[in-house]
């Protein structure tokens, strides 16, 4: 055998063979955000996709091609997301050995017996084409905020489960004053064009049908839970009304580590108008990861959910980053997790 061919089978031995170099990633996913860089069905419909959000500076910092997410949160969910381009670390960080954080923020001051259902489990209804897949908390990209938004699917497709036991906690809050973003130009441009032109007819208004199910809270028949007069309105974790009176600000109860939500073009805390009864905030986590779990749960025990954001992952967690923000995380701290 002569040299060239010495050269040519040492090229082609498995112990020269080259190994890809996998790249891992931590994302704040906003709110309104689809968990993909693809939209897969047919037209978009303006929906808005991981990539659309990332900056300038971190759209370098990724792969052009080959980045995934692990897990998903649903459009209106927020908080962690990670990146990675192993499909079999995905694989590893879903496993129930996991735990996933998060912060909730309720419609109503939750009790201490609702704090503790929730840690024992609770029964909660899922639909049963998909009650045996794998998902997120948040894995159906269908959007909800609440109890109202969360109709419960006909009984023949639907199947009880009770949730594992978990940890739930209160969080404590501390009041901050923002500047309300509100568009001015937007306002007058929304006022001009809720006026009917003189050829135009005002389109007939649906119906609204009459809520036939029981109340979460006090199990009282023809209310939600968020229309129940046993849900006190002696705390106020929204306000509106600041001491100078100024429109142009808004107070806001948050706990440590989550910001604002974000804008909207009805004013700059429009995730849903809180100021007519208190919200509370809590901290749940889980092992499972059953579709919309956190939400399905906390609407079990009678507090529908208004904000959903993931703050940890195994020891990964969000560490003051902002929304849209990505950064790259070692291997090490990935072996970490899994």
């Amino acid at each position: 055998m002569n040299d060239d061919d010495a050269i040519s089978s040492s090229a082609l031995s498995p112990n020269n063979a080259t190994t890809t170099h996998h790249r891992h990633f931590k994302m704040y996913k906003p709110a309104k955000v689809l968990t993909q860089f693809k939209f897969t069905h047919r037209k978009r419909r303006n929906r808005t996709l991981l990539g659309d959000v990332i900056t300038a500076a971190d759209t370098t910092l990724l792969p052009s091609n080959g980045v995934m997410a692990i897990g998903r949160l649903d459009e209106d969910s927020e908080g962690l997301l990670l990146l990675t381009t192993d499909g079999k670390v995905s694989e590893q960080v879903r496993r129930k050995s996991v735990e996933k954080e998060y912060y909730v923020q309720l419609d109503g001051k939750i009790t201490q017996e609702a704090i503790e259902r929730l840690q024992l489990g609770v029964e909660i209804s899922l639909p049963a084409t998909n009650n045996h897949k794998h998902r997120d908390d948040d894995g159906d990209e269908r959007s909800s905020t609440c109890e109202s938004t969360l109709p419960s699917p006909p009984a023949s497709t639907t199947t009880s489960y009770t949730t594992m036991p978990c940890k739930a906690r209160f969080l404590d809050t501390s009041i901050i004053t923002v500047e309300n973003k509100k568009n001015e130009a937007t306002t007058k441009e929304e006022d001009h064009s809720n006026q009917p032109s003189e050829t135009e007819t005002k389109p007939n208004k649906r119906k609204r049908r009459k809520f036939g199910g029981t109340c979460n809270r006090c199990k009282q028949a023809g209310h939600k839970a968020k229309d129940c007069t046993d849900n006190p309105v002696d705390l106020f974790n929204t306000n509106n009304n600041c001491n100078n009176n100024n429109d142009n600000v808004v107070q806001l109860a948050l706990p440590a580590g989550i910001i604002p939500p974000p804008p909207s073009r009805n004013g700059y805390y429009n995730i849903r108008n809180t100021t007519s009864r208190p919200t509370s905030w809590i901290s749940i986590t889980i092992n499972e990861g059953k579709n919309r779990q956190v939400r399905r749960m906390t609407a079990a025990v009678g507090y529908p959910t208004l904000r959903l954001v993931r703050v940890k992952i195994g020891c990964v967690g969000l560490d003051g980053m902002v929304a849209g923000e990505v950064r790259e995380l070692s291997e090490d701290v990935m072996d970490s997790i899994i």
